[in-house]
């Protein structure tokens, strides 16, 4: 009887001590969360157009106009990822000089293809 007295003793402290240190990991974890700023958000030259916004990616072969980045299409790294919807600046896709770099996303309009392939 004092074996089982025992072990049922020692089952309830691992029991409470895995309770206490599952919320003290909570604890902490909601005050990393507290803690943390976001890192500055980069403005970018063009700004698509709503639809534009709309264009969902997880994987840059999901956009045919530049490469997929925080989800969305339309950013760059190279004037070779944007494939001619404008050229690449500012990590995005659409800026422009001349009408020619727009092709078939309309003419330059200050700084940027005034159509998105979105």
């Amino acid at each position: 009887m004092k074996i089982v007295s025992i072990v049922t003793g020692l089952a309830l402290c691992f029991v409470v001590a895995l309770i206490a240190v599952q919320r003290d990991a909570g604890a902490q974890v909601g005050q990393e969360a507290a803690v943390t700023t976001p890192a500055p958000v980069q403005q970018s030259v063009f700004v698509p157009e709503p639809e534009a916004l709309a264009k969902k990616c997880s994987f840059n072969s999901d956009c045919p106009y530049g490469k997929c980045k925080g989800g969305q299409c339309g950013a760059c790294s190279f004037n070779s990822d944007c494939k001619g919807w404008g050229v690449c600046k500012g990590g995005q896709c659409g800026a422009c000089s001349f009408s020619s770099e727009c092709k078939g996303f309309g003419s330059c309009s200050g700084g940027k293809c005034t159509k998105s392939p979105y």
